[in-house]
């Protein structure tokens, strides 16, 4: 009788788990970060093939997915550079998940001289693997915004936001990019937006645009008492008043990194402004090391945690943040709803954290109507986003 009991609650949770993978429509994993080889890496990697959900599951890595300053040039430092990528996609290929990257500013030489050299080397790596399946978007050192159509009502639109923050020539202007300009950029992504007008959007950068973390301008004590801890894990030498300036002098003067720069501020409000005329639109990246969900102008999911992790608060508009490796999947269900799941690596094995889902929103045709009814879709997230576990 007993054996009888267990085989049909058996059988009850794969009838269960089968009518739930059979509801959704298509899965995205996102990753972010995930350029560096460690077992926090490898645990998540690993976690993320078994929610393969076959010809219904792609893999959008997020950037910074070669550190510390993305493709080596030399053969010696290239071979390496491949291996950490490799490790990144090769699983995930096997197991039939198209694979897609989008470059980060690690990518981009660490926002050194050499970023658009490295950014056409991975690019001329990654073509000659033969995959349609296993891309770089946007490609070849150009902007984007890239569109790629996955399903009959999902979009994902991925655009280099280092491109736009990059300090030296991107040598966009003397490439066949088809945008060579950031008006170019941002009237391209307004003509993607129109016409899928009844999709939903995933927007992929690396970088945020609502950050609670060191990009964002937070540092928690341990950052203020052992700085060194930043630069090397082990590092625990307490200096109380000098790790203070850092974070100080970093709030004044913003590096290009930082939300508060000037050339990201000026990303942020202008892509922005365009974005915020999707009601369906989820904006996704990685750059800071933590997972979270923020309500905003845009609804903001950050999972730049495959590989380390940073500290990060819940500040205003957060629904989730936590400072732990991991990852998070996407999953479109009918009638154009959304669930985002947090899967969380915590004392050596990966589980899932929480679970968001996110209603779906009207189209509105008219601007001035459209963001008054962005702006309640923000504010309605918090009652009917639903934590289920």
């Amino acid at each position: 009788m007993k054996k009888i009991a267990v085989t049909t609650l058996l059988m009850f949770c794969l009838l269960k788990y089968a009518g739930a993978q059979e509801a959704v429509q298509y899965r995205v994993i996102l990753i972010g970060d995930a350029g560096e080889i460690n077992k926090a890496r490898q645990a998540v990697l690993q976690d993320a093939l078994q929610k393969n959900i076959p010809n219904k599951t792609i893999a959008v890595f997020l950037g910074d997915n070669i550190y510390p300053r993305g493709m080596e040039l030399t053969d010696k430092g290239q071979q390496k550079s491949i291996d950490i990528l490799r490790s990144q996609y090769e699983g995930l290929r096997k197991a039939g998940i198209p694979v897609y990257f989008i470059p980060g500013n690690h990518d981009w030489d660490k926002s050194g001289p050499d970023g658009y050299k490295k950014m056409l080397s991975v690019n001329q790596f990654l073509r000659q693997q033969n995959d349609t399946m296993l891309q770089m978007i946007p490609a070849d050192a150009c902007p984007g915004p890239h569109e790629l159509v996955v399903a009959d009502n999902l979009v994902i639109i991925a655009m280099d936001s280092e491109w736009w923050l990059y300090p030296f020539t991107n040598q966009t202007a003397e490439t066949d990019c088809e945008c060579k300009t950031k008006k170019d950029v941002l009237g391209k992504l307004h003509d993607i937006l129109q016409r899928n007008k009844d999709k939903v959007i995933l927007f992929a950068t690396h970088h945020p645009f609502i950050t609670y973390g060191p990009h964002g301008g937070y540092y928690n004590f341990k950052d203020h008492v052992f700085p060194l801890t930043s630069i090397n894990k082990n590092w625990w030498l307490p200096l109380p008043v000098i790790g203070s300036l850092y974070p100080l002098l970093r709030k004044a003067f913003p590096p290009a990194q930082d939300v508060k720069n000037v050339l990201y501020s000026d990303m942020i409000k202008n892509v922005n402004e365009v974005l915020k005329t999707h009601p369906n639109l989820v904006h996704v990246s990685g750059h800071e090391h933590a997972l979270q969900l923020i309500n905003g102008d845009v609804l903001q999911l950050v999972s730049g945690a495959g590989a380390k992790h940073t500290p990060v608060k819940k500040g205003r508009g957060a629904m989730y943040a936590k400072s732990v490796s991991g990852y998070v999947t996407a999953d479109i269900l009918p009638g154009n709803n959304i669930r985002l799941s947090f899967h969380t690596y915590q004392n050596g094995v990966v589980k899932e954290d929480s679970v968001y889902n996110i209603p779906p929103k009207k189209y509105l045709p008219q601007t001035d109507a459209l963001t008054t009814a962005v702006t309640g879709t923000v504010l309605k997230y918090n009652s009917t986003a639903a934590l289920i576990k």
